[in-house]
C-alpha cells in the first residue's frame, strides 16, 4: 500500500467552544494539517463554498444552525457535497449518531475525545477521499 501524503490537508473545524477549537486546531496543526475554523454553522457553510477544505470536523450543538442541518445544506450543494464531514460531539445517543450518519456525515466521534482517535479517523477519511 502506498502511503499517501496528507501534509497541507486543508480541515475545516467547527465548534461554538473556544476550548473545543484549541485542542482540535492544535492537535491538527502538529499533523501537519491547514485548519480553518468556524464558530457556527452559517459561517461553515460561507468558508466551505469560498475554499472547499478536504474534511469537515464539526459539532453538532451550536446556536443559530446545527451540525446537523448544516451538514444537510452542504451535501445540499455541488460545490461542497463531496467533502467529509465527521461529527464530533457529545450527543452519543443511537439516534443522534443515526441522524448524523442520515445527514450526510462519514464518521461520528462522541466527546470526550482521544486526540489521537481524531487524526486517525481524520486521517482515514482523507485517504478514502483521495
Amino acid at each position: 500500500m502506498v502511503d499517501v501524503d496528507l501534509k497541507g490537508s486543508r480541515v475545516l473545524v467547527v465548534d461554538d467552544v473556544p476550548a473545543n477549537l484549541d485542542v482540535l486546531c492544535h492537535a491538527l496543526e502538529t499533523a501537519a494539517y491547514r485548519v480553518e475554523v468556524a464558530i457556527n454553522g452559517l459561517s461553515a457553510l460561507n468558508i466551505a463554498a469560498e475554499s472547499t477544505p478536504d474534511l469537515i470536523l464539526m459539532d453538532v450543538v451550536m446556536p443559530g444552525l446545527n451540525g446537523f442541518e448544516t451538514c444537510r445544506r452542504l451535501k445540499a450543494e455541488t460545490s461542497t457535497k463531496d467533502i467529509p464531514v465527521i461529527f464530533i460531539t457529545g450527543k452519543g445517543e443511537t439516534e443522534e449518531i443515526n441522524e448524523g450518519f442520515q445527514a450526510g456525515g462519514v464518521d461520528y466521534i462522541v466527546k470526550p475525545f482521544q486526540k489521537e482517535e481524531v487524526l486517525i479517523r481524520v486521517r482515514n477519511h482523507l485517504e478514502r477521499a483521495r
